[in-house]
């Protein structure tokens, strides 16, 4: 893993020579934001205290739930709003961040189709009339299509069924 540190913090010198951000910084970002970066790299990166390397990480799809509830404590907005919109946040993370004080929080989780019912009818109840009116919709579009990986697996049926020359 230090090798690839010490390849992207080269890259970096060439690609932002005006940037605010250290250049170890900037090769955390990457890394983070690598859509093959494994969990362990990811949940190393967590314990950072640089703000966009958290969002990063929270945005991650290969982040470990266990560190998307430990994200979900953060003191940062963006970071919250992150670990909300990820689709493998537990639902004990979505249940908290359903009460936050940050609108943006909410109206993530309002908008997250992989959250649980439950924690959508909460925001249907919201102070907030956006973040109540998306959380209706996004259950109403649940209840349209309520299994759409189901779905997903009829299709590839009817596929093989077709190549097969029987259908």
């Amino acid at each position: 893993m230090f090798s690839y540190f010490k390849k992207l913090i080269k890259v970096q010198r060439f690609q932002s020579n005006n940037s605010s951000l250290p250049y170890f910084t900037l090769a955390k970002l990457r890394l983070a934001a690598h859509p093959h970066a494994r969990s362990k790299v990811l949940s190393r990166l967590a314990k950072s205290k640089v703000e966009q390397v958290l969002v990063r990480v929270a945005e991650n799809a290969n982040t470990d739930p266990e560190v998307l509830c430990e994200l979900a404590l953060s003191n940062f907005a963006d970071v919250r709003a992150a670990v909300a919109d990820n689709q493998n946040t537990p639902p004990r993370a979505l249940f908290l961040l359903a009460m936050d004080k940050d609108l943006d929080v909410r109206y993530s989780i309002a908008e997250n189709h992989n959250a649980p019912p439950a924690v959508l009818q909460l925001l249907t109840q919201d102070e907030n009339p956006y973040v109540a009116c998306r959380a209706q919709s996004t259950m109403k579009r649940a209840m349209d299509f309520p299994n759409i990986a189901g779905a997903d697996r009829i299709w590839r049926g009817q596929e093989r069924f077709r190549r097969s020359g029987l259908g």
